[in-house]
């Protein structure tokens, strides 16, 4: 009978090891390519952000927002007086 207790089980998929086989290179090379892809991405948004919160602080832009919401609610309020008139 075989001793089950010294028997190796491969681990999960996604597991890491801390051994490294040639098995486990393109994993860290996958790996490391997500991680290049992922901060560019943080930067991207991040300069992103900062841009659009500079821009949206102009006085010019806020006022220019404030009107085409008001604008909107405005039609929108005229438009469901129509639809309730019409039934």
């Amino acid at each position: 009978m075989s001793d089950q207790s010294t028997a190796q089980t491969p681990p999960p998929a996604g597991a890491s090891d801390s051994g490294t086989t040639t098995a486990d290179a393109p994993a860290s090379v996958l790996e490391s390519k997500l991680l290049s892809i992922a901060e560019e991405l943080g930067t991207w948004l991040g300069t992103a952000e900062r841009k659009t919160t500079d821009f949206l602080a102009q006085p010019a832009i806020k006022d220019q927002l404030v009107r085409i919401r008001d604008t909107a609610t405005r039609l929108l309020a005229q438009i469901e007086k129509g639809r309730d008139r019409s039934r």
